[in-house]
């Protein structure tokens, strides 16, 4: 059954985000960085994740985030 699966999604593919883009639907309505008007796909989604409910709200944070993540991210090891 997986494997049926999987050889239909490999057919289907390449047709979908046509198909989902011949509606000419906002990109509001659809809700996806995905083949969005802008072409923005990863701006979009950090966008998203930067104004998250979850990375908002205070206590969220995993501990010892800031001693031992931060100092990767901003590239001062």
């Amino acid at each position: 059954m997986n494997e049926a699966i999987k050889i239909l999604l490999e057919k289907l593919r390449p047709q979908m985000i046509p198909l989902v883009e011949q509606f000419d639907m906002s990109d509001n309505f659809l809700m996806s960085a995905i083949g969005n008007s802008y072409g923005d796909i990863y701006e979009t989604h950090l966008e998203w994740a930067k104004d998250s409910r979850m990375n908002k709200t205070p206590g969220n944070i995993p501990k010892n985030f800031h001693k031992h993540l931060m100092p990767i991210l901003k590239g001062k090891l």
